[in-house]
Order: C-alpha cells, then structure tokens, then sequence
C-alpha cells in the first residue's frame, strides 16, 4: 500500500516536474499558423490576458489590430475583420478587447507588449461611456485583469520608470491587485525605492519572478487548446468592388432590415429593453456627466505607454446612440463637451485621431445603444485604409 502511495506522488511528482521544465520552445513549435489565426476573432482572453498569441499576431508584418472593447464582437459584413479579408486589403487585424475593458487594462497589454510595438500601427477604439465619474469599477476590472501583464509590469525593463511607476500605483487601488499579497508587496516596494518593507520586499520580488514564469508557461500550455473563431456573419458581395458609397447603401439596407423603432436600436435589442420595461430607463442618464472621470488618467497611461513603445496609434472616438440618449435625458449639450475634451486631449498629446462624434444621430451608425456597427464599420473601414496607406 505505501509503495503505490509513493508511486503515485513520484509520478505526480515527475508530470508536475515535466510541466514546469519543459522547454517554452517546444511547446511553441506546437501553436500552429492555424491556431494564431482562430483565435484572431475569438475573443478569448487566451488573446487579451495572455501573452504567446498577441505576440506572435504583432510580429506578422501585415497586421494593423484594433484594441477596444464590447463592440470588436458586433461582427456584420462591415465589420473590419471581414472587410479587409473580403477586400485583399493589404493588411489584416485582428480584435483584442470584450465587454468591461477599459483604458487600463489594455495600458497593461500594452506594457506587456512594449518590444513588439515599435513601429507598429494600431487602432485603439474609445468609448464614451468609460468615462464614468467613478471610472473602472472592479465588477468590470476583475474578469478582465490579466495577473501575467501585471507580474510583468514589475519586472519590465522596456518601460519608462515613470510610467511605470503610474501605472503600479494605479493598479494597487483594485481590490484584485490588494489580494495578491505579492504582487501587492512587490509594487510598494518598488515604488518606495526598496525602502518599503526592504525585506519582505525582496523575498517578493524573488517570489513574484517564480510566480510569473509558472504563468508564462500555463499561457503557453493553454495557448495549445485555443478558443474557435467567433461566428464572423460575413457577406463578401456587400464590400468586395464596392466604392464606398454603395457600401454606405448597403450598410443603410443592412441596418434597415433590422431597424423598426424610434430609438434606431436593432430590433433584437430592442424587444429586450421593451420586456424589461423600457420606461424606467426614461431620464436614467440625466445626472450622468462623461467630463469628470478617474479614465482619463488612465487613458493618459495607454496615449503614454504606446509612445514609449514607439508605436503607430491611431485613435478613435466613436458617438452614442444620439437618440437613445435622448431618451434617458443625457442633454446633447453635455455630450458635445464630452466630445470637445476627448479631441483637446488627442489634439494636445499630438497623436493621431478620428472624430465620429458627428454620427450619433447617423441611422444604423450604432446598432443599439453605444456599440458601432454596420454603416460605423464602412467609415471605420475607409479610415483604416487610409491610415494604413500614409507612410
């Protein structure tokens, strides 16, 4: 009986030993062109929290990703994924973002990624209504915080100090960060200069290099079992020779179809809100204010972190459903002064950028309440194009 008991722990001992020891570059000659490409649209935090796939998209040449949020999932014929592979665009992209990411978890992709974004041109989607008067509230942080890019973001030597340092002491007021006693040890003793807990901080610190190779090598291991693509909805002959007017129509047709209500929200989403009682959203939004909010520092570290990087950003500020806005009492005039402050900010950091903010009274612009879609897509798609064209 003892020795199957330590047959069986000297086995467990042996495959727990092979998994850590096994060399990252074996397991690396196992992701195949086929799996980095699926998981382009699949969305799946294999991409966004992990490091082996974005890094091996960011170092195919042709690829111009767009980072962002719920909307990079609202696939339609117009949809830039489809677009550029409808067209034979002489880029790809690929969509890192879901539902709840915000300026600052993608400044700790970023970070993350700092070695593979030199020279490299990204589109980073901003959406209004991030810019809440509490900012990123940990409901949304949590499923969305990779602890890789985190452990990462201590011991990167690509990044500013500075910026770093912001970036640190951002991240140490969510509770995600206050529970991981290490990671939480490690960032106060650095960024009190080792006078922090000099001790423990330096037991932290070798602590915290064990912990993130273990997570380097399960996003490897997990990066052999990658999530299938999403359901693209694709529908070449609406794009493909196409000038961009009849783009535009076809996109109005598209919308069209799916539109039959006052509020120009898609009439799936719609019938959702109707058996929800759509009256009580009546005048939700009247005391809502999108000038005064913690995001704004936080998208002052991803305009930061992406030039420290030496990246090719462009920017895109993309409206509200004008009309549903409306609806919930959020006045058109405290929108526009969302609208003029998120452009000084582009404008003051020199970076470039496109202002959408025009389209939201733009029939199937927005598909629902906030997410770009169909006719959104055909002017994002032309933006691309020529971004991708300027040297």
């Amino acid at each position: 009986m003892i020795k199957k008991g330590f047959l069986s722990l000297l086995i467990a001992f042996v495959l727990f030993a092979a998994f850590i020891f096994f060399p990252n570059s074996w397991i690396k000659a196992w992701i195949s062109d086929e799996d980095v490409e699926q998981a382009k649209t699949s969305m799946s935090p294999l991409v966004f929290q992990g490091m082996y796939f974005q890094e091996r998209m960011l170092q195919e040449p042709n690829t111009m990703p767009l980072y962002g949020s719920s909307e990079l999932n609202r696939f339609d014929p117009f949809h830039p994924y489809n677009y550029a592979r409808a067209t034979n665009a002489p880029y790809t992209t690929f969509m890192v973002g879901r539902g709840g990411m915000q300026s600052i978890t993608h400044f700790l992709n970023f970070a993350a990624q700092e070695k593979n974004l030199k020279d490299k041109k990204i589109v980073f989607i901003i959406s209004p209504q991030w810019f809440t008067k509490k900012g990123m509230n940990e409901l949304h942080f949590s499923p969305n915080y990779s602890m890789l890019h985190a452990y990462d973001l201590a011991y990167n030597k690509d990044i500013d100090e500075d910026l770093r340092n912001r970036g640190m002491k951002r991240l140490l007021e969510f509770d995600t960060v206050q529970r991981d006693e290490v990671l939480k040890t490690i960032y106060e003793y650095k960024l009190s200069g080792g006078k922090e807990k000099p001790f423990l901080g330096r037991l932290a610190l070798i602590a915290g290099h064990v912990q993130k190779a273990l997570l380097e090598k399960k996003d490897l291991y997990y990066s052999l079992f990658p999530r299938e693509g999403s359901n693209l909805k694709s529908n070449d002959k609406l794009v493909t020779d196409q000038t961009f007017e009849q783009q535009i129509k076809n996109a109005e047709n598209y919308g069209e179809k799916r539109v039959s209500n006052d509020l120009m929200i898609e009439n799936k989403f719609y019938k959702r809100l109707v058996n929800a009682n759509i009256n009580k959203f009546k005048g939700m939004r009247k005391n809502d204010d999108y000038t005064t909010s913690p995001e704004y520092e936080d998208l002052q570290l991803v305009i930061d972190v992406l030039k420290d990087a030496g990246a090719k950003p462009l920017f895109v500020t993309i409206p509200v459903n004008g009309h549903w806005y409306d609806y919930t009492e959020y006045p058109e005039e405290r929108r526009q002064k969302y609208y003029e402050k998120m452009n000084k900010i582009l404008n003051d950091n020199g970076v470039p950028h496109v202002d959408f903010s025009g389209h939201d009274y733009d029939p199937y612009f927005i598909m629902d309440t906030i997410h770009i879609a169909w006719k959104g897509w055909v002017y994002l798609d032309q933006e691309l194009d020529k971004y991708w064209a300027q040297k």
